[in-house]
């Protein structure tokens, strides 16, 4: 009786030394790693057999796992390292922009930007409201001014992406394709004074380049260039003309 109860409990107590030591990493296509030592570094992770006691060290991208979970029970998905990692350097994914040089083209202007992919990339969706009856481009140099100078926006939505070259930090180059649809008045002379206009809808493609700088964690400042094209559907039949524009934003971060 003894030996069996002694038995019982070295198995009993193997059981949770396996439940408890092992870590599992299962993989998109649903196939299951039974690993321990795991470490991620960049978009790689790092980890060794849970039955192989030879020390070898084998790697998988992130990007094909569905979740890891230690020996602890604690789940953790890849989009939970990416966060973990944005805020070790104290910077938050969620972003609301307020753009401050639109008033100097009588437009209200606010964005909403989410970082994503490991802070590499981020999406970002701007809103824009058009007021007055004059649209100008003082802010910049020549003959860059003469761009816009015909239009006033009065209702614009947007969807760009921007690349950041060395991901998130204290102050970062960043870059990327933007795409705006909405409504305005488009003046067939400067200004609109004692010229025929017309009221248009329109499409722009344009390409941002920018610099963001945040001093602390939740507050950050960006000055972005804007250059493309952009299409009037009810001007002259359809007309195609070069927009631009630059860009200060105050953002707060989360």
């Amino acid at each position: 009786m003894k030996k069996s109860n002694l038995f019982v409990t070295f198995v009993f107590l193997a059981l949770i030394s396996v439940s408890y030591g092992q870590d599992v990493i299962l993989l998109t296509n649903r196939a299951k790693i039974e690993a321990k030592e795991i470490v991620v570094k960049g978009k790689t992770v790092y980890y060794q057999d849970y039955n192989d006691n030879s020390g070898d060290v084998f790697t998988v991208s992130l990007g094909k796992i569905e979740y890891i979970q230690y020996a602890s029970g604690e789940k953790v998905l890849p989009a939970d390292i990416m966060d973990k990692r944005n805020s070790l350097v104290g910077l938050g994914n969620n972003l609301i922009n307020f753009h401050i040089l639109d008033f100097s083209t009588n437009n209200f202007t606010m964005s909403y930007e989410r970082v994503i992919a490991d802070g590499e990339f981020s999406l970002q969706f701007p809103v824009s409201l058009g007021y007055g009856d004059e649209s100008t481009n003082l802010l910049l140099p020549p003959p860059f001014d003469e761009i816009d100078i015909k239009f006033m926006n009065r209702f614009s939505v947007g969807a760009g992406l921007n690349i950041f070259p060395t991901r998130q930090g204290k102050a970062r180059y960043f870059f990327g394709p933007a795409i705006h649809g909405g409504s305005g008045v488009y003046y067939h002379g400067y200004y609109g004074l004692g010229n025929t206009y017309d009221n248009t809808g329109f499409v722009s493609f344009v390409v941002n380049n920018g610099l963001i700088i945040s001093p602390i964690s939740h507050f950050s400042l960006s000055l972005v260039g804007t250059i493309g094209a952009r299409h009037y559907f009810d001007v002259e039949g359809g007309k195609t003309a070069a927009t631009g524009k630059i860009s200060f934003n105050l953002s707060y971060r989360f």
